[in-house]
């Protein structure tokens, strides 16, 4: 490794470090409570998702505590691997110095900020798809040695265990081969590649074959819409939505280097980069015309659009304007980690969705007897009451909620026979009633900070079968 990237990999755990004691100052989303949930009931698939986060969150949490600071070390880490994986990329086709480009454009993009935080599928995504990439490219584009491809198999499998959109990092590169190199698809390297990345996939398909198909049927519904009208509205939303996350100076420089066609297409290495961004972008893109679609979903496909943005500055001397990209990125940077210090308070505070459920649990705790068990109206609360609590305790959904793995776990529970504490974000006095029988509200928690949009919460007491 060279003096630039040795130096660029210290910079990044230093990052790495920093981010992960920002991260413990901010309380959980649920969602996050959600997967360290799962990380307590290890599995090869869930409704939602592939088993990657439950993983990396029972590794991390074994080691630093069931604590924010463990869970969110997923976060700070796999991003930290991202960007390693990408100064590496840009490195080896632009040189040392778009590298440390593609370290600021990479480090501060909003995308990249918000995966910084929060430990969902998408932290393992970024962190194998950004290896799958680079080992691809020394594959298929550059040396092609054994080792590469079955690196990049290792990785590719890695990243479809982590969400199922990892699909998209073999099938761009395989249409790569298609475009460049159609004479690897004689050669056992690349077959060998695809075969381990399908052997480290199968535990999450068998999953699937075990259920029915649910997880995959899942995901297919709830990215694809019910039929071909499109909802300019909600795509609209999604190609603004792509100008904020990758930020408006950095997509402005993308797009001014995809235009240079002459400086991609004869090269396999730069031509490999624009497939693994170009092709799941523009599915991305058409399906957001017919289906509401994340915005991060289609974050990982601008990690690999990094080294094109870094080596288009570096080889047109675009210093100035590259570095007011990076402010312009570095501004919204602050907006989403210190948001009070721009004025954004109440509901235009992005952090609004990470505060309530601590100090809910918290009121719970307050009127909590010995004996009594916890629910709540939706996985997301479920899952904050399990981990805010001090005992984690059995948290159950007993009322009309969205399908998830609490579904599952509470299949033939007698509610009748328990008592307790039920947390709700609306009104469920009537429906608790015909579940155990008795149910009265005992409280009513507003959970509220400075600078933060207030939260209320219901706290029932439910059941008759107390001593």
């Amino acid at each position: 490794m060279n003096v630039s990237l040795s130096r660029i990999v210290a910079l990044l755990a230093l990052a790495a470090v920093l981010q992960a004691r920002y991260n413990a100052g901010l309380p959980l989303s649920g969602d996050e409570a959600y997967y360290w949930v799962w990380s307590t009931h290890l599995q090869a698939g869930y409704h939602d998702h592939p088993p990657m986060i439950a993983v990396m969150i029972k590794a991390a949490t074994a080691l630093f505590g069931v604590t924010v600071y463990g869970v969110r070390t997923v976060a700070a880490l796999c991003l930290t691997g991202a960007l390693f994986f990408i100064c590496r990329m840009t490195e080896r086709v632009y040189g040392e110095r778009a590298a440390w480009w593609a370290l600021g454009f990479g480090f501060i993009v909003p995308l990249s900020q918000m995966g910084y935080v929060l430990a969902t599928p998408d932290a393992p995504l970024a962190l194998f798809w950004s290896a799958a990439a680079f080992f691809g490219m020394k594959a298929l584009a550059d040396e092609g040695r054994w080792r590469d491809f079955l690196l990049a198999g290792l990785c590719a499998g890695l990243a479809m265990a982590s969400k199922y959109t990892g699909v998209l990092i073999p099938v761009s590169a395989l249409a790569f081969v298609l475009i460049r190199r159609r004479d690897l698809l004689r050669s056992p390297r690349l077959w060998s590649a695809v075969g381990l990345a399908a052997l480290v996939f199968s535990p999450v398909l068998w999953w699937n074959v075990a259920h029915g198909f649910e997880s995959f049927a899942f995901q297919y519904r709830h990215g694809t819409g019910a039929q071909f009208t499109v909802l300019w509205k909600e795509f609209g939303r999604f190609i603004g939505g792509q100008a904020v996350a990758a930020s408006p100076g950095v997509l402005v420089l993308l797009i001014m280097a995809l235009r240079r066609r002459r400086d991609w297409w004869a090269d396999d290495k730069r031509l490999y980069l624009v497939t693994l961004f170009a092709l799941p972008l523009a599915l991305f893109v058409y399906k957001a015309l017919f289906a509401k679609i994340q915005l991060n979903w289609a974050a990982p496909v601008y990690l690999t659009a990094i080294p094109m943005v870094a080596g288009y500055v570096d080889q047109k001397r675009l210093f100035k304007i590259g570095g007011a990209a990076i402010a312009v990125a570095a501004v919204m940077a602050v907006a989403l980690k210190w948001p009070l210090l721009l004025g954004l308070s109440g509901n235009l505070n992005i952090q609004n969705r990470l505060f309530g459920g601590d100090q809910a649990a918290a009121a719970l705790m307050e009127v909590r007897q010995p004996g009594d068990a916890i629910f709540a109206d939706h996985l997301t609360r479920a899952a904050l009451m399990q981990f805010y609590l001090p005992d984690h305790p059995r948290v159950s959904i007993p009322t009309e909620s969205r399908y998830s793995e609490y579904t599952r776990w509470d299949m033939g529970m007698d509610w009748r026979s328990l008592h307790g504490l039920y947390l709700s974000k609306d009104d469920h006095l009537t429906e608790l009633k015909a579940v155990f029988g008795t149910a009265e509200l005992a409280q009513v928690v507003v959970a509220s900070r400075p600078g933060f949009r207030q939260e209320k919460f219901y706290i029932y007491r439910v059941g008759g079968g107390r001593d």
